[in-house]
């Protein structure tokens, strides 16, 4: 990632979500110890195998690893738990 490169909407969902009550409620549930925001976002950080939130948006392999260890389980959850 250069210095250009910024985040953009999956890097911003993705620090949307780790801010987040019920983020951190499906972390637990998946025995991911979380107690903050800050721990989400190193879940998220180490999920998908990058430094910045922002390389989500510009590495196909982030994204893909973002999409299957985080976006599609979490929406699973939220959809149980009747949120959309």
């Amino acid at each position: 990632m250069t210095a250009r490169e910024k985040g953009g909407p999956l890097a911003n969902l993705a620090g949307r979500w780790a801010k987040e009550p019920l983020f951190i409620e499906w972390m637990c549930s998946t025995n991911q110890p979380a107690n903050s925001p800050t721990d989400a976002a190193e879940f998220i950080r180490a999920r998908c195998c990058v430094e910045s939130r922002a390389q989500l948006d510009h590495s196909a392999e982030a994204k893909a690893r973002f999409d299957r260890y985080v976006r599609g389980p979490y929406s699973k959850y939220r959809a149980a738990a009747g949120c959309q």
